[in-house]
């Protein structure tokens, strides 16, 4: 990492092992290693609420204490979503979370995708690919099938976001993004194009790669196979569902191909 550079972190401080400073100290190692110039993003998600409030200042964060520190910290600004939201600090941060509440949490024109198109980096300490939000950009870039048609319970609804003036703001969901467990055939394919570099920070082993390269391997997987990125657990529902609906899609492109070759047209595959 260099001063100037832009880097999506996913962590988990139970990896790290012993930190003297605690969370603190690793928030701040962070900003310093892109600093002066650099800009750090990580997610600070949260669940819908029972009552179907987002308050951006004070709702926590779901993803770890990492992130909860970050978020914290000073000259950190999160973006105005109400499930997916990203904080950032540095050169670029309020540029890169802008307008997160107006597109999907994790779409087209979102923070980690603005982030990719600016060159960043992905750093995961201590954990793998199934962590790795980027990953639903990309079935967003593709427009996968199941896109906005399976997610876990509570997503589903309007929700109400409390901006930093106390403004309140509905917030309609758009594009959910579903399960991650078979993001690793993205981390799979990643190591085999040799595009993974592999490093620790404290007992964590890390990986960091290209943002763009993710999103790119991702789309391939996607374009071959809408249903690369789903895992085969039985008892995942989530993407049992998912896998339903890119079936029935195929069966109807298929029908539709025919339909044109009976008609004297060339198929139009996209």
């Amino acid at each position: 990492m260099c001063a100037g550079d832009v880097l999506i972190v996913h962590s988990s401080l139970k990896a790290i092992g012993w930190v003297e400073g605690g969370p603190i100290a690793v928030v701040n190692a962070l900003k310093a290693a892109v600093s002066p110039g650099g800009t750090v993003l990580v997610p600070v998600f949260t669940a819908p609420q029972p009552d179907g409030t987002f308050d951006v200042q004070r709702t926590p964060s779901r993803t770890g204490l990492i992130t909860e520190t970050f978020r914290t910290s000073e000259g950190t600004r999160r973006s105005l979503h109400p499930t997916h939201s990203v904080a950032a600090w540095g050169e670029r941060s309020a540029e890169l979370v802008a307008g997160h509440d107006a597109t999907s949490g994790l779409g087209v024109g979102s923070p980690f995708h603005k982030a990719a198109q600016v060159g960043a980096s992905v750093l995961m300490i201590g954990c793998g690919l199934t962590a790795c939000s980027l990953v639903h950009v990309a079935e967003a870039i593709v427009g996968v099938p199941y896109l906005g048609k399976v997610w876990y319970p509570g997503y589903e609804r309007t929700l109400t976001l409390i901006d930093y003036e106390g403004r309140r703001h509905e917030v309609p969901p758009r594009d959910v993004p579903a399960d991650s467990a078979g993001f690793t055939v993205v981390s799979d394919e990643l190591e085999r194009r040799d595009l993974i570099r592999h490093c620790k920070v404290g007992a964590a082993v890390c990986i960091r790669f290209s943002a763009v390269d993710c999103l790119s391997v991702a789309a391939d997987l996607l374009r071959a196979d809408p249903a690369a990125l789903l895992c085969h657990k039985p008892s995942c529902s989530v993407c049992s569902k998912a896998r339903g609906i890119v079936q029935e899609a195929e069966k109807t492109k298929r029908r539709d191909a025919e339909t044109q070759r009976r008609n004297g047209k060339e198929p139009e595959w996209r």
